[in-house]
């Protein structure tokens, strides 16, 4: 049963979702180290974390998930105009949308909101991020 689910999924889902992982742990470390050591504001550590993952799966993706032999200058624009509205969106509705659910409960604080919104707001991204990159980006 598991494996007949598994050949339903698309290979470029099950790879945009490894890649995706790596991309996730390497974005969240430097959005916290960002936010947290450096006292960047919520913004700069998600739009710095998300500028230095978006290089690495620019590349990983357009070779081995969506296996793209489009021009590189023509995918990397589309790829751009993607993720710069997968970010707007998934961050942007994050944290207001973290803060309205936090608000009732005692513990809340902005910090510990904001740093809940960098997790929601990647998890946002990253859903959006795969439908535009898949039929957008590195569309042949």
């Amino acid at each position: 049963m598991i494996k007949k689910l598994f050949q339903k999924v698309p290979r470029s889902l099950v790879l945009f979702l490894i890649i995706g992982a790596g991309n996730t742990v390497l974005s969240w470390a430097l959005m916290f180290l960002f936010y947290n050591a450096f006292s960047l504001s919520y913004w700069t550590s998600s739009f710095l974390a998300f500028l230095i993952a978006s290089i690495s799966s620019f590349y990983f993706n357009r070779k081995y998930s969506f296996q793209s032999h489009s021009a590189v200058s023509g995918a990397a624009l589309r790829f751009v105009v993607v993720i710069l509205s997968c970010y707007f969106i998934g961050w942007g509705v994050a944290k207001p949308l973290v803060i309205y659910c936090l608000k009732p409960f005692p513990v809340f604080s902005v910090r510990l909101a904001e740093q809940v919104a960098l997790i929601i707001g990647n998890i946002i991204f990253t859903a959006l991020n795969y439908f535009g990159q898949r039929y957008f980006a590195f569309k042949d």
